[in-house]
C-alpha cells in the first residue's frame, strides 16, 4: 500500500490536499507496483472528486488496496487498504470504473478540481489518464449512465466512515 497512516488534520488543509492529490494523479503504477494487482484490467486507480462552495473532496481508490480520502477545506483519511470492508467497497469503484471507461475522455495535464455541484470521476489507467464529469444532481437519477460509479465512489466514503465511526483508524 502507498499510504498506511491513520487519520490525520491539518492547520495548512489546502496545501496538503494539493500535494497528496497530485501525488496520485502523478503515480507511476509500474513503479508502484499495481501491475500485480491488475491482471485482465487497465483500470488501476479511481478517484470521484466532490465539488461544494467549502471546497472539494477527492476519494482515492487503488488497485492495491489503497484507499484516501482527502478534503481541501482540511482533514480526510488515509489508511482506508488497511480495512477489508473499505477495500472491498474500493474494489468494487475500480471495477465499475472498468465498465464505464467508454463514458470516459481523455484527462489533460492539469486535471482541475470539479467545481461546486459537479463530481469528477477520473480513472488511472495504463494508457493515461481518463475522465468523466457530471452535475451531482443528475448523478442522483438512477438513469444516468454515469450514476453506477457516483455509488461505487459513496459506497466507498460509506466504508471509510464507518471505519473511522468504530475507532479503527
Amino acid at each position: 500500500m502507498i499510504v498506511a497512516s491513520g487519520l490525520r488534520r491539518s492547520d495548512n488543509g489546502a496545501a496538503l490536499f494539493h500535494r497528496l492529490r497530485e501525488g496520485v494523479l502523478t503515480l507511476d503504477p509500474v513503479v508502484e507496483g499495481m501491475l500485480g494487482h491488475t491482471a485482465g484490467t487497465i483500470v488501476w486507480g479511481a478517484l470521484m472528486e466532490i465539488g461544494a462552495a467549502e471546497g472539494t473532496v477527492t476519494v482515492v481508490s487503488l488497485a492495491d488496496g489503497t484507499t484516501s480520502l482527502y478534503a481541501s477545506a482540511g482533514g480526510g483519511a488515509v489508511g482506508g487498504g488497511a480495512h477489508g470492508t473499505v477495500v472491498a467497497a474500493t474494489r468494487r469503484f475500480l471495477q465499475v470504473t472498468e465498465a464505464h471507461l467508454t463514458s470516459f475522455e481523455a484527462d489533460g495535464e492539469r486535471a482541475p478540481a470539479p467545481a461546486a455541484g459537479r463530481i469528477v470521476f477520473r480513472a488511472l489507467t495504463y494508457g493515461g489518464r481518463r475522465y468523466a464529469e457530471a452535475a451531482e444532481k443528475d448523478l442522483r437519477e438512477p438513469g444516468h449512465s454515469l450514476s453506477p460509479l457516483y455509488r461505487a465512489g459513496y459506497a466507498v466514503i460509506s466504508r471509510l466512515r464507518f471505519v473511522e465511526a468504530v475507532g479503527a483508524f
